[in-house]
């Protein structure tokens, strides 16, 4: 069928030109017929094209969609390809005679309508006061050392309105200040609350029947029932449910957090943050056509009011050491302590960014680093391990101490030519220079004991 332009070319040339049938053909390059079929023309009205002969591969239709509803049970890995459609069509019909072609063809556009079907999506509503969170990758440099953390951003999905805080590790503690702070800052909360299945604030296990089970961590449950807002999570591998804070974030980091921030207070530059996404808010909302700050507005006439006292961000447990005086977590972070407190059972206080240990009746140990990452990892509280090593020294090489000198092998090479009385003295002496100014400076000033 030839397109609008060329058929009202054809008929002007013919009714106000004085162009002949076979002359239009000629110029246009299409048959004479053709030309007289559209001179003839008088219903130019648009309607549906119908297809005059039904596809013999509709009436496999049925079995492929058999094919995918037992997809949608199974690994994604582990599904049928158009190839594999052809071949068990065959296999099923002696007489089957579409070609492969034609087979993938019209798999895809069956396995697209029925994927739609089931995963469409639907232009969601959100209620002024509603709010998202998503946390994501960020480095930033602390006190001139870089830093790899993330960042927390809470939106409200009405306005678009976000705010961001900077969150050196992904633990419960960290996520529940941030969102604190923002909290804090608007003078009020959001009635309800959309997050992430993160491992931080809720373990998800899937059941026998295909549901699913979660279970609070107990930070996250405090800081809920302390602020009385209701948590969402969403369903498994479905990011799409939260677009509105998934775009935020990329906003935010883009706006806010490039160049990589440089500061001295941790504090104080989070608070310049909530300063800054305020200012943010003077945009436009990209569908509504109106100033954000105006909608947020609304968000904030439906915010909960705060608690009369704050939510202190910690959470305490009992855990018994191991032989090695080493505390194991429960994301199986490992913190050697201290040889001494060998199979004493210890009160653990979390907070944000380190760990407070107690004796079990309550009398303060020490207070070290808290560890963010995948687990496997663990901090050494080096000074009483090396004391330890002072009185077995053979154990050196089969200890981590070296490592601490890595890349430098003349002091490696110092240390390993020792006498065993030399040795002693001064694995004596670097464990009291590590308590008196860390082990990061005794490890660059450790020539001056050798």
């Amino acid at each position: 069928m030839l397109a609008n332009k060329e058929v009202n070319k054809i008929r002007t040339m013919y009714y106000e030109q004085n162009y002949t049938a076979t002359e239009i053909a000629r110029i246009m390059k299409i048959s004479r017929q053709t030309v007289y079929k559209y001179l003839k023309f008088v219903d130019f009205s648009d309607d549906i094209t119908q297809k005059k002969t039904r596809s013999p591969i509709e009436q496999y239709r049925e079995d492929i969609l058999k094919f995918l509803n037992y997809d949608r049970l199974h690994h994604h890995k582990q599904r049928h390809t158009g190839t594999k459609v052809y071949e068990r069509l065959k296999e099923l019909y002696l007489d089957y005679n579409i070609s492969k072609y034609s087979t993938i063809k019209y798999f895809s556009r069956v396995k697209k309508e029925f994927y739609y079907k089931h995963n469409g999506y639907l232009p969601l509503d959100h209620n002024p006061g509603e709010a998202q969170v998503d946390l994501g990758d960020c480095a930033f440099f602390e006190k001139g050392q870089k830093v790899y953390g993330k960042y927390l951003v809470l939106t409200f999905a009405h306005s678009n309105a976000s705010y961001v805080q900077l969150v050196r590790h992904k633990n419960a503690e960290s996520i529940v200040e941030a969102i604190k702070h923002i909290f804090e800052y608007l003078n009020g909360v959001p009635h309800t609350i959309w997050f992430d299945n993160d491992s931080a604030l809720v373990k998800v296990t899937n059941l026998e029947n295909g549901n699913i089970s979660r279970t609070l961590s107990d930070t996250f449950y405090r800081f809920k029932l302390h602020y009385e807002f209701k948590e969402v999570f969403m369903n498994p591998e479905r990011g799409y449910e939260k677009g509105t804070v998934e775009q935020a974030v990329r906003f935010m980091r883009r706006n806010l957090l490039v160049p990589l921030p440089q500061f001295d207070d941790f504090e104080e530059f989070n608070k310049e943050l909530l300063k800054k996404s305020s200012n943010l808010l003077k945009r436009e909302h990209y569908v509504l056509k109106q100033p954000i700050v105006d909608l947020h507005f609304e968000d904030i006439n439906e915010l909960n009011p705060l608690p009369p006292t704050s939510f202190v961000c910690t959470s305490v447990s009992s855990r018994k050491l191991d032989n090695y005086g080493r505390l194991t977590t429960e994301n199986r972070h490992y913190y050697y302590l201290d040889p001494a407190l060998a199979y004493e059972r210890v009160q653990v206080k979390y907070l944000p960014n380190q760990l407070e240990i107690y004796y079990e009746e309550g009398t303060h140990i020490m207070t070290i680093p808290r560890i963010s990452g995948k687990p496997g990892l663990r901090y050494i509280n080096w000074s009483p391990y090396i004391r330890l090593l002072a009185d077995k020294p053979a154990a050196m090489y089969n200890f981590s101490f070296l490592d601490l000198f890595e890349g430098n092998d003349t002091i490696i090479e110092k240390i390993t030519k020792l006498e065993a009385t030399k040795l002693q003295a001064f694995l004596y002496s670097f464990a009291n220079m590590i308590d008196d100014i860390g082990i990061d400076d005794a490890v660059k000033k450790v020539n001056t004991i050798l």
